[in-house]
């Protein structure tokens, strides 16, 4: 006899992320569940193609680092569009090939839109990744995220999702390297301004 008492129901996992209708709350909202709650909060992303909401919050958090950055940096006008374009080009990229990476050699079914939000949603550290005391901290609690999404929203391995976070620490420290020197003008100058950037290369 089935006991009424028990529930072996599972509760549901309610989708949730950054949605531009309601642009500051949910903004908000994601920064807080990334903190306090990542493992649920990539759990419960939407499992679609279409990126125009991680794309938007990407693009955010690109425009406040940069800005950040080159502010810290004494940078005019170029350096900070060579650091925004840099820094939202870098998450396609490490996107693109964590979807191939997943796709074909790990053999998982999985839709674009997937692979690229947690590289998007985990690019809110990059907001705080270069300042002096909390950037190192931020650095890798951001690689911590893509961590932890690669096995919540793709359900990697742990080991899996560690050689992936290692390719797209390889992919992303290269381009923003690059960007760096291109912003500076020439290599000893742009050697420069990383010493002094207190962290080192933001996750996305």
């Amino acid at each position: 006899m089935e006991n009424p008492y028990q529930n072996t129901a599972e509760p549901e996992q309610k989708s949730f992320e950054f949605d531009t209708a309601n642009f500051f709350e949910s903004f908000i909202g994601v920064g807080k569940e990334l903190v306090l709650r990542p493992r649920l909060f990539f759990k419960g992303l939407p499992r679609t193609s279409d990126i125009k909401n991680p794309f938007i919050y990407l693009v955010i958090c690109s425009f406040l680092s940069s800005l950040l950055m080159a502010n810290i940096q004494k940078g005019d006008i170029n350096f900070f569009m060579v650091l925004m374009v840099a820094n939202t080009l870098s998450a396609f990229v490490g996107g693109f090939v964590l979807h191939l990476l997943v796709t074909r050699i790990y053999g998982i079914s999985a839709l674009f839109g997937s692979s690229f939000r947690i590289i998007a949603y985990a690019s809110l550290m990059d907001i705080v990744s270069w300042t002096p005391i909390f950037g190192f901290v931020a650095y890798f609690y951001g690689l911590y995220l893509i961590f932890i999404g690669l096995q919540e929203t793709l359900h990697l391995k742990p080991r899996q999702a560690g050689t992936a976070v290692m390719l797209i620490i390889l992919i992303i420290t290269v381009l923003l390297f690059f960007a760096i020197f291109m912003a500076a003008g020439n290599l000893p100058e742009g050697m420069k301004m990383l010493e002094q950037g207190g962290s080192g290369t933001p996750p996305a």
